[in-house]
């Protein structure tokens, strides 16, 4: 998977500003909680991101190290899905389905 997101981010797919979601790590009532968000991207580094919470509503909201490998969808697309629709990967099920016209 890091593979595939470092291709989309040399063809400019991915960059500054694109929504990803990811996994991360909050505290409540001091035990750690592991919660899906959706994240932007501010910073683009060699093997991670740099990301905030997309529509806080908080001030001073950390800044987030988002590792390639624990992205799960970029702009709302899987990124298998997304760099086969650019031609970065090989097509996946969803683009073999053939469309079967009722008539």
């Amino acid at each position: 998977m890091k593979e595939i997101i470092k291709k989309l981010i040399e063809r400019k797919i991915v960059r500054e500003d694109t929504l990803i979601e990811a996994e991360i790590t909050k505290s409540f009532m001091g035990s750690p909680v592991v919660k899906q968000v959706i994240l932007r991207v501010k910073q683009i580094a060699d093997d991670h991101c740099l990301a905030d919470k997309e529509g806080a509503l908080e001030y001073n909201v950390p800044m987030r190290k988002i590792p390639y490998g624990s992205i799960k969808t970029i702009d709302g697309m899987d990124p298998a899905e997304l760099a086969a629709v650019y031609g970065l990967g090989p097509k996946t099920a969803r683009f073999k389905k053939k469309v079967l016209n009722d008539e």
